[in-house]
C-alpha cells in the first residue's frame, strides 16, 4: 500500500497537490440527457472522479427525476446500490423532512445540521459504501448547504500536520461503531475497522463526527481531535455550494456535511441519493 512506502507515497501526494482542484467550476458536468449521456459526458465524469473524486453535475428538469438519476448512475458502473434503510423501489433514498417517528430519528430526514461524515460509516467493511450520488430535485427555502473535501486531501493535510496521528488512524481497531438494535432485535450488528484503510490500491475513509454513537480507542483519540480541527478550519481544498434544482453531487464518498435549513411545508426540499459499492 502506497501509505507505507515513502517513495510511492510521495510520488502520489505531489501528483494529488499538483492536480487538485481549487474552483468549483472547473468540478462542474453540464448534461443533456441523463438518460444518455455522452461519451464526452461521461468520460468527464469519470476523469473527475478518478483525480478528485467528486464531479458536480447539472441538467435540466426531468419528468421522472428518480428513474432518470438511476439510469444516469448505471451509465458510470454504479450497479451496486446499498438498500439500506428507508431506500425506496427506486433504489435511491429521499432525503426529505419527514414526520414519521421513526425515520425523523435519522437526521438526514430533518432540518438540522448535519457534521462531517463519510455515508455508510456504520456498514461492515465488506459493505463499505464506495460512492454516492446527491442530486436536488427541490432546494429549502434557506439553508441546507453542503460541504465536502476529498479524503485523499484530508488524509495528506493529516499527514503533513502530524504524520504519527495519519498512521494510528489506519489501525485496525480505531473506531467502533456500537450494534444498533430496537426492541431486544439487532437491525445492525456492530462494526470495528480503521478511520483510513487501504482498498483495491486507493485510499478509503469511513468517519462520522457524531461522537455520541462512536467509540475510538484511547491511542486515537488525540489524533482524532488533530482531523476534526482539520475539517474545522478549512483550506484551499475544502468546497461548499448550496444545491439548486437540478443540481447533484456524484462522488467516491468524500467526506461531507450539510448545514440546517428552513423549509417550506407545502414546497419541502428534496434530494435523491444513492449509494454503491463500487467506485466511479
Amino acid at each position: 500500500m502506497l501509505l507505507n512506502n515513502p517513495d510511492d507515497y510521495n510520488y502520489w501526494r505531489d501528483e494529488k497537490l499538483a492536480n487538485a482542484p481549487t474552483k468549483l467550476d472547473n468540478c462542474v458536468v453540464e448534461i443533456r440527457n441523463p438518460l444518455a449521456l455522452t461519451t464526452a459526458e461521461k468520460d468527464q465524469i469519470q476523469r473527475l472522479c478518478q483525480h478528485n473524486n467528486f464531479a458536480l453535475i447539472q441538467t435540466q428538469s426531468q419528468a421522472d427525476y428518480s428513474h432518470s438519476i438511476v439510469q444516469l448512475n448505471q451509465q458510470l458502473g454504479l450497479i451496486a446500490p446499498d438498500n439500506h434503510l428507508f431506500v425506496s423501489n427506486d433504489t435511491l433514498a429521499h432525503i426529505t423532512p419527514t414526520s414519521d417517528k421513526q425515520q425523523g430519528e435519522f437526521i438526514p430526514y430533518t432540518t438540522k445540521p448535519i457534521g462531517w461524515h463519510t455515508d455508510g460509516y456504520y456498514n461492515p467493511l465488506e459493505q463499505r459504501i464506495r460512492s454516492f450520488s446527491l442530486f436536488c430535485v427541490n432546494p429549502a427555502s434557506s439553508g441546507g448547504e453542503n460541504s465536502w473535501l476529498d479524503n485523499d486531501m484530508l488524509y495528506i493535510l493529516l499527514r503533513q500536520q502530524n504524520p504519527e496521528a495519519a498512521d494510528l488512524l489506519t489501525r485496525t481497531d480505531a473506531m467502533t461503531i456500537p450494534a444498533h438494535s430496537e426492541n431486544g432485535k439487532i437491525l445492525r450488528p456492530k462494526s470495528v475497522g480503521a478511520i483510513f484503510m487501504p482498498d483495491h490500491n486507493q485510499l478509503y475513509l469511513r468517519y462520522t463526527q457524531r461522537k455520541k454513537y462512536v467509540q475510538f480507542t484511547n491511542e486515537v483519540v488525540a489524533a482524532v481531535a488533530l482531523l476534526d480541527d482539520i475539517l474545522a478550519k478549512g483550506s484551499a481544498y475544502h468546497f461548499q455550494h448550496l444545491m439548486a434544482k437540478n443540481q447533484g453531487i456524484i462522488c467516491n464518498n468524500v467526506i461531507h456535511k450539510r448545514s440546517g435549513f428552513v423549509d417550506d411545508g407545502s414546497n419541502p426540499r428534496l434530494l435523491l441519493r444513492g449509494r454503491y459499492f463500487v467506485r466511479v
